[in-house]
């Protein structure tokens, strides 16, 4: 997989100030508050215009929000970058799509144990596109996608989830030509790959990076029909406590907390699926918490603390009573 720096010229002020209006920031703070956040780095290195015009570039292409993490990016060892799309933003783009048409997932029969998590040896994720006759349909294997690291990631603690993201993106990069763009995973291995293994944080909020003012120049989860879902900002959730041995290093366990931070901030449903959720079943005149109780979910009527398995088990339901 290449790595090759995008090389682009330092960012022209109707980049920025497309992105300032957006988000109503002032212009000339928007370069400093996104490379002080919008970067996993090492060490005090510093991020160059360049690699920020990069990574707006590929921001404004796809849509994506870079202060809700939907986009964010690793320095490559060439000076450039690694864009990392979180799964939030691989759903925006999926179900923003204009020829998204829905997609399924296909389990495998066969089952094995990975750390105690039982796990599919392989899933199939089924993407529908308009102006098409036949579907994308791409297989991916546990044994080929699973991290298997000395400390704990996320395939530890859910692996079937972590699994089902790697369906849906392969067949999405198949489907509608993504390219240029990874997820956590593969970024980790790339950077790991080219630079070396090493513990690779945010950078620590509310840090400021200086940055001249820049000079003018000449749609989802199983079964999904397209919808454009708006996704904001969710607030991240707790991490659940984690088991930890007692040799284990500081640095290493500042690490292990941050990724299961990632983790839990992804296991609840966002606001647009859960408005998706209320308008299918208004539309089928069933109340949310009939459909709730139907399939055991002990969520409140607003869906508040809904998670994405139990949005999951609602689209099936809807599927098959609307």
């Amino acid at each position: 997989m290449s790595t090759a720096a995008v090389e682009r010229p330092a960012p022209n002020q109707s980049l920025v100030a497309k992105f300032a209006n957006r988000y109503s920031i002032d212009a000339n703070k928007l370069m400093a508050t996104l490379k002080a956040t919008a970067f996993r780095q090492r060490g005090d290195a510093q991020i160059t215009d360049e690699q920020m015009a990069a990574l707006l570039i590929v921001a404004d292409q796809h849509g994506l929000n870079p202060f809700t993490k939907e986009i964010y990016a690793y320095p490559d060892k060439n000076n450039g970058i690694v864009p990392v799309v979180s799964v939030d933003g691989w759903s925006r783009i999926i179900n923003e799509h204009p020829q998204f048409d829905g997609y399924e997932f296909i389990y495998s029969d066969e089952t094995a144990q990975h750390k105690g998590k039982l796990s599919f040896l392989w899933i199939e994720c089924v993407i529908h596109r308009k102006d098409r006759n036949r579907p994308t349909a791409v297989r991916e294997y546990f044994d080929e996608v699973v991290r298997e690291l000395n400390f704990a990631t996320p395939w530890d603690t859910h692996p079937k989830r972590m699994h089902r993201h790697k369906s849906l993106i392969q067949s999405a990069r198949l489907a509608f030509g993504f390219a240029g763009i990874y997820d956590e995973d593969e970024a980790q291995r790339i950077v790991e790959r080219d630079m070396g293994a090493a513990d690779v944080a945010r950078p620590v909020a509310g840090q400021v990076v200086a940055m001249p003012q820049a000079k003018p120049k000449a749609k989802q989860i199983e079964h999904q029909e397209a919808t454009t879902l708006q996704q904001p900002a969710r607030s991240q959730q707790q991490a659940e406590p984690v088991e930890r041995a007692a040799t284990e290093q500081p640095a290493r366990r500042t690490q292990q907390s941050r990724e299961f931070e990632d983790v839990e901030a992804n296991d609840l449903a966002t606001d647009g699926e859960k408005q998706w959720v209320r308008s299918k079943l208004g539309s089928a005149d069933i109340a949310v918490a009939d459909a709730l109780q139907a399939i055991g979910l002990s969520t409140p009527e607003s869906l508040d603390g809904l998670t994405r398995d139990g949005f999951v088990a609602l689209q099936d339901y809807i599927k098959e009573s609307c």
